[in-house]
């Protein structure tokens, strides 16, 4: 069973709503705004009410026309993704990504939609006031301000000339003048109050640390898995996607192959350490959705032997812990404008889901999974390359140990089998947590939710 599959099965919710066909593309809107308005969630098209999945024939037809009429009908424009996906063998249905939009409330059919439990209302009087009055308490972010002293001389125009060719080349973004670069970047959300916003020095800025020092990205290679001697570094400055490309060559010429033969071939295949999707959708999060305001915020790259860490100064929503990210979860993006740029630069392709499919995209390549840690200075990706396939320095207690020990990979276990077997002294809420630890180190990969959850030992190694 696929995430989307788990979507479907556990039903329509606050954040899931599910509909039969294409018929009303009206509705879809609504829904689609009423999300934006309400934090975020998804849409699934092609599946009834009562869970049953009809799909969407030959969906790929009528994807991008779809999308290009909830670009039109919804606003402010906003950031969203529509793809496809495979259920239950040949069945298509259309997935709509949406995140919690930042520049509330949001319109669609000339009415102002919420969710309310699994359904979506129309918003009452009081409702638009709240929406207003939430909105206006807010601080402007960082990105929405104007930058003063930046020109247009100051931006890249190849990046321009890009952001337009890839919007008119693809279906994500439509410019009202795509000629005139003072309406791309209005369109853009980049042009307030008669000037160019810190978003558009983030994203078309030639050199945008000069200006705001915490821009830059610094990223070294270590000598060992313990540090030691750089062997070597860069200061990366420039538009975020050329940031981008620079942090992932930097990590990719920094990162030994490693050699496998084929089955029935004497033929070697020499493979990167890391899987190039993986490390790019990692960089992306780390950009997208850092904290840019403060100069002493940042985002580093740290190459090691065995493993790559990618730092950056950014916050998870409030009430999020770093596990979260490891299943399907809404998005609510820190940096909305930026966020929406590289969607439509194809550096974005499923809004809330790129976690999950770099933990899938590792288990395939047989690859421990990424790991996330979150502490107060911000949020920290690792990547442990092929030979990582031994766990960090774990501090696991004796019920964990024993239960490495006694589990064989491939092996599977529930929660009250592992309390009956090697936790019995210790309550419910712990035995959760020690299983939860596990999992987060990729030594327990867990399958399944609710009664049915169990957890199955990976391959992977630890040292007791």
């Amino acid at each position: 069973m696929n995430s989307i599959e788990s979507l479907i099965k556990q039903g329509e919710s606050q954040t899931l709503e599910f509909v039969a066909s294409l018929n009303d593309k009206d509705i879809i809107a609504s829904h689609v705004a009423a999300l934006l308005n309400s934090g975020g969630g998804r849409l699934l098209i092609g599946v009834d009410d009562n869970k049953r999945v009809e799909g969407i024939p030959e969906a790929e037809k009528v994807v991008d026309e779809l999308h290009s009429f909830l670009m039109k009908a919804i606003s402010p424009r906003s950031l969203f993704s529509v793809g496809i996906e495979q259920v239950q063998g040949e069945n298509q249905i259309i997935v709509i990504d949406v995140p919690g939009g930042k520049n509330t409330p949001f319109v669609a059919n000339e009415r102002v939609y919420l969710r309310s439990g699994s359904r979506t209302l129309t918003a009452s009087g009081d409702d638009l006031q709240m929406l207003l009055q939430r909105r206006s308490a807010e601080v402007e972010r960082w990105e929405r301000r104007g930058a003063p002293v930046l020109t247009m001389e100051d931006l890249d125009k190849s990046e321009i000339q890009r952001t337009v060719q890839d919007a008119l080349t693809g279906t994500r973004f439509e410019f009202r003048h795509p000629e005139d670069s003072e309406a791309v970047f209005s369109d853009l959300g980049m042009w307030n109050r008669g000037m160019l916003t810190n978003a558009a020095d983030v994203c078309f800025g030639k050199r945008p640390a000069v200006r705001n020092p915490q821009i830059r990205v610094r990223a070294f290679a270590l000598q060992t898995d313990k540090g030691g001697d750089y062997l070597d570094q860069a200061d990366l400055n420039g538009p975020v996607t050329q940031v981008i490309e620079q942090a992932r060559a930097f990590i990719h010429r920094n990162s030994p192959l490693t050699a496998q033969f084929l089955p029935d071939s004497l033929l070697r295949q020499n493979l990167e350490a890391y899987p190039d999707y993986v490390v790019r959708e990692g960089l992306v999060n780390a950009l997208a959705h850092r904290d840019y305001a403060s100069f002493s915020s940042g985002a580093t790259v740290l190459v090691y032997p065995a493993r790559v860490e990618i730092w950056n100064s950014g916050r998870l929503p409030m009430g999020w812990r770093a596990d979260k990210l490891r299943l399907p979860h809404a998005s609510i993006p820190a940096n909305p404008d930026t966020a929406h740029f590289l969607y439509i630069r194809n550096y974005m392709e499923r809004i809330g889901r790129g976690t999950n499919k770099m933990i899938e995209t590792c288990r395939e390549m047989g690859l421990p999974a990424p790991t996330w840690a979150v502490d107060e200075d911000g949020i920290t990706l690792t990547l442990h390359s092929r030979a990582s396939i031994e766990a960090p320095e774990l501090n696991l207690n004796k019920r964990q140990n024993r239960l490495l020990a006694e589990l064989n990979p491939g092996s599977t276990i529930t929660l009250s089998d592992y309390l009956k077997r090697f936790a019995g002294d210790v309550g419910d809420r712990q035995a959760r947590r020690d299983l939860k630890e596990l999992e987060a180190a990729d030594l327990l990969k867990l399958i399944g939710k609710g009664r049915a959850a169990h957890y199955e030992r990976t391959a992977r190694n630890w040292k007791e």
